[in-house]
């Protein structure tokens, strides 16, 4: 086909496409002034995104998956529902449009049938992508309004030192989206039941700094401001508040420019296939050999598996931590299957320790996820990767043969080399493919066969005859080894073995990326401490209680030391040092420990307060020693399946058809000699 007549059918796609998507909004319109003609608001009737959100909520489908979008902007943005549904409607609009424009145009280019999975796999990298950036943008929006909210509270707060009514005088001095959560932070603050509504905003809150802020502020509202050193502890807070958000923005700016192109360098190897192949065989067409057998398609799984993983490894690495990996609804509806749930409690009592073992690790990464559910979700790993390993054998073999009776290396190479006869070498192959039909399943010998080939007037003699024989019982021979064989079995046996332990492995990679992370969430420990030390009537246990709000590595264990602290407080903290033993935690917690038992909060942690300007200097070095650390692995991991692509797609074939023209060459050297 043309490019000219390529792109006249793009366009024709599109047009039809838009089209369609008019005719829809129209009908869509129509039938909402039939069902709304009675005080229905002007601007709900006439907006288009809010009348095609109604309309799209009445899949199935759709409205699983914009009920995900839905959820996560309603934390960042507490709008009335006709913005939230109008946003939902266009984020929607934006990832599934682009994503099929892009599948459409994708697919018309597509020839074969890997053309169309790595049209799928490209649009599944975009719309993900799509949804990560919008996100991460509404996200990134919030964090820098709030920053310039606690910039306008700490003015206010200097003129009447009131909390409430900072907060209050700050709310129409900000962004339309932080108005609204400091409106609701000023509800919470001014409600009669204060305990109550503060517990209820610390559910919903979008992030870690709103229910740090909101906690300061209860608690100088609760117990009033101090003066330390002829400063107020509040302001104070709010400046080493401010300094966690420019720092997190920091982090978030430095991580996504060093990210910004390796997904898409990960990905590209699998586009480069067809010009790699097309390359090398114009240049040696023996290649057709290798690329269009079994071993050309071992090389494309083997690397569209490697671009999959590598892909999913760096979005792992990129993502924030707080974005802990929600539980999976379909693992908790197998799961109430009675065979399948009495299945996997037999596998939990028989391999108790493991399960423990893999408990402790969901719980210390923040995966919200039982540990049933991970068992379910091993299982399906391993059957789904023996069943993709029986259809890949299968398919192996029946490539094998279809080339042995449809086609041939001669055959191949006549668009290169003009000696070659295409005419001749089609009935070749024709009458070869015959003969292998009928004897490929009952014994042939080779003089019955150049008997039934001069029989049938195949060859017009004896030489032709023994010539042709020998060629076809070479594709019988070959055509009978390529079918399913016991060790073959094992190999999907030990594959399905080993993807077994890939959630297992997935979870360990989290848990050294969140160690990564480790020494920055100690900084901030300190920072929290900071704005603690100080408030009258501070202890132990509501320090502790901070400390889990913005933890997310040492999340479970403090959990677990709160649950056991009413049963006794200094062994709840030694097991905390037990279930964390890194050093600069167990520093804070044997401080915890001293607060605990012999002086105040104040007087354990004064070396922070003095120390503060050498710790914020470490913590930016360590901070920036981490982002490059990640950027490094993310790297490592993005070029992995392009010096998999030169080496198994470029490399090996070259090596091969050497290896093989050097043989063949030896041995007629020999012959000769």
């Amino acid at each position: 086909m043309r490019k000219e007549d390529m792109l006249i059918i793009i366009l024709l796609a599109v047009l039809v496409l838009a089209a369609v998507t008019a005719s829809v909004a129209l009908i869509l319109l129509l039938r909402l002034r039939k069902k709304n003609d009675i005080k229905v608001n002007l601007r709900m009737k006439k907006d288009f995104l809010y009348s095609s959100y109604g309309f799209a909520m009445k899949f199935s489908l759709l409205r699983k998956y914009m009920n995900k979008i839905r959820r996560r902007i309603e934390m960042l943005d507490l709008s009335d529902d006709w913005t939230i549904s109008r946003k939902t409607m266009r984020f929607t609009f934006i990832s599934l449009g682009v994503s099929f424009i892009l599948l459409l145009v994708l697919l018309l280019l597509s020839t074969n049938l890997y053309s169309v999975l790595i049209s799928v796999f490209t649009v599944y990298v975009l719309h993900n992508q799509i949804i990560k950036m919008m996100v991460d943008k509404l996200d990134n929006k919030l964090l820098r309004q709030f920053e310039t909210f606690l910039v306008n509270v700490r003015h206010h707060y200097h003129e009447h030192g009131m909390v409430d009514e900072a907060i209050y005088d700050s709310t129409g001095e900000c962004g339309y989206e932080m108005s609204l959560h400091a409106g609701r932070m000023y509800e919470v603050l001014t409600d009669p039941d204060i305990d109550v509504r503060v517990e209820q905003f610390n559910e919903v809150a979008p992030n870690k700094y709103m229910r740090a802020f909101l906690a300061m502020s209860y608690l100088v509202q609760r117990f009033g401001d101090k003066s330390l050193d002829g400063k107020s502890v509040y302001l104070n807070n709010l400046n080493y508040l401010k300094q966690e958000i420019n720092m997190e923005l920091l982090r978030r700016e430095k991580l996504g420019y060093l990210f910004q192109s390796l997904s898409t360098i990960t990905v590209f190897p699998i586009f480069t296939l067809s010009l790699i192949r097309k390359w090398a065989v114009s240049n040696i067409p023996e290649l057709h050999e290798y690329y269009d057998g079994a071993y050309g398609f071992i090389a494309v799984v083997v690397l569209f598996a490697l671009v999959t993983a590598s892909y999913q490894l760096i979005s792992r690495l990129q993502a924030n931590v707080e974005y802990a990996p929600s539980e999976s609804r379909i693992l908790t509806a197998l799961l109430k299957v009675p065979p399948i749930r009495n299945c996997i409690d037999v596998v939990y009592y028989k391999k108790y320790s493991k399960a423990l073992r893999y408990e402790r690790l969901l719980n210390k990464t923040g995966t919200r996820m039982s540990i049933n559910e991970f068992i379910l979700k091993q299982i399906i790993y391993a059957a789904a990767a023996f069943l993709l390993c029986i259809v890949i054998v299968f398919n192996i073999h029946f490539i094998v043969r279809h080339n042995i009776l449809y086609s041939s290396l001669n055959l191949k190479m006549a668009d290169y080399d003009s000696r070659i006869d295409r005419e001749t070498e089609l009935k070749i192959i024709e009458s070869d493919r015959e003969y292998i039909r009928e004897f490929r399943n009952r014994k042939v010998t080779f003089y019955e066969l150049e008997e039934r080939l001069l029989h049938d007037g195949t060859c017009s003699d004896s030489k032709q005859a023994a010539i042709a024989a020998q060629r076809i019982l070479k594709k019988i021979e070959k055509y009978r080894a390529h079918g399913f064989k016991w060790w073959e079995l094992l190999i999907s046996i030990a594959l399905s073995a080993v993807s077994y332990y890939i959630p297992y492995w997935l979870l360990l990679f989290r848990e050294h990326v969140l160690k990564m992370s480790m020494e920055d969430e100690v900084k901030q420990f300190h920072t929290i401490i900071l704005m603690l030390m100080h408030i009258e009537r501070i202890d132990v246990e509501n320090i502790l209680h901070w400390m889990e709000q913005f933890a997310d590595i040492f999340k479970a264990s403090i959990q677990k030391c709160i649950n056991n602290y009413e049963y006794g407080d200094r062994q709840a903290l030694e097991q905390l040092i037990i279930d964390e033993p890194y050093p600069p935690f167990v520093r804070i917690v044997e401080n915890l420990i001293s607060a605990a038992n012999k002086i105040t909060v104040e007087q354990a942690f004064d070396e922070l307060r003095l120390e503060r300007e050498y710790y914020q200097e470490k913590r930016k070095q360590d901070n920036e020693i981490m982002v490059n650390k990640k950027g490094m692995w993310g790297r490592f991991i993005a070029f992995i399946p392009m010096g998999a692509t030169i080496f198994l797609y470029l490399i090996v074939p070259f090596v091969l058809v050497s290896t093989r023209q050097m043989m063949n060459f030896s041995e007629e050297v020999s012959k000769m000699l």
